[in-house]
């Protein structure tokens, strides 16, 4: 089976299935079975659904940590794109959106794995990187945040690396630059750190 069409298939039984610890063994031990009959085509198969399993149970807890909307806003369910992210390098994104009847919006998104997250990190420890880029480094109980705003449009971002293992992404429109702030304020940053 082709990767893609192999990546595909994979995310389809997930999507279908529940993700279990005794699916994630089940899986290993299957890899492992194929991969001492000499079935290596088996067992990588094996072991990239078990991967996806624990990428998809990690993005579960990730959802969790998404905020509430504040006052005036409402939320979207969450979204868990593990299955989804898996056919882009195997990362674990979650993401929320908030609208308000004005047409503000924000977009959370949570991401570990990915790809983005070592340039960012780069920056965080380079100011003048972030300042090139139009960004100001703020810090929110000893998180650096960094802030992009544009007043005229009323829109901005903000970006910030959470133990060097998640990238954390604002986007709004529609909303000044405290209430931009305000949802990147109501994200538990402790408790993303915590979790493994």
């Amino acid at each position: 089976m082709y990767p893609t069409v192999r990546a595909f298939a994979v995310a389809a039984l997930l999507a279908a299935v529940p993700a279990s610890a005794d699916d994630v063994t089940d899986a290993i031990n299957a890899a492992k079975e194929a991969y001492d009959s000499g079935n290596l085509s088996e067992a990588i198969q094996s072991l990239d659904y078990a991967s996806q399993l624990v990428r998809q149970a990690k993005s579960a807890e990730v959802v969790k940590l998404l905020p509430d909307a504040p006052s005036g806003w409402e939320a979207d369910e969450a979204e868990d794109s593990s299955a989804a992210a898996a056919l882009m390098g195997g990362m674990v994104s979650a993401q929320r959106t908030y609208n308000r009847d004005d047409g503000g919006y924000v977009t959370i998104s949570i991401q570990s794995d990915s790809p983005m997250l070592q340039s960012f990190g780069m920056m965080f420890t380079n100011p003048m990187m972030l300042t090139a880029s139009g960004a100001k480094l703020e810090n929110y109980k000893g998180q650096k945040l960094a802030v992009t705003y544009r007043g005229g449009d009323k829109a901005g971002d903000i970006k910030t690396v959470v133990d060097n293992r998640y990238l954390v992404s604002i986007e709004g429109s529609e909303l000044s630059r405290d209430e931009l702030l305000t949802f990147a304020k109501a994200i538990d940053y402790g408790k993303l750190s915590a979790l493994k």
